[in-house]
């Protein structure tokens, strides 16, 4: 079975490794991204620009590397697409973590 055409969308987002080549086309001015409590920089953002800028931008000087890793999409009748993953992370101290995601 192929992939819908939003869940190719997405799924060429991650492959890109969210190049902001990528982004710029596939992210939508009203994006909200919603940042658990507890999570570094956690908070609401709005547009993708304040949380380029500020959610990862105020959390990546800490990190020797992070990436998303996606394991499983779904797509719903209407349309919206869900992830199932896991970030992987280490820090520059180098503590590591895998925190699993489905945004």
């Amino acid at each position: 079975m192929s992939d819908s055409p939003n869940i190719a969308l997405i799924r060429r987002l991650y492959e890109s490794g969210m190049s902001p080549e990528a982004t710029a086309g596939i992210m939508t001015p009203d994006l909200i991204r919603d940042i658990t409590p507890g999570f570094p920089n956690s908070g609401v953002y709005h547009g993708w620009d304040s949380a380029a800028k500020d959610f990862f931008g105020g959390m990546m000087p800490n990190y020797e590397s992070f990436g998303a890793v996606p394991e499983e999409f779904y797509a719903d009748d209407q349309g919206h697409v869900f992830v199932y993953g896991h970030y992987h992370a280490e820090t520059k101290t180098g503590n590591k973590a895998d925190v699993r995601f489905i945004p």
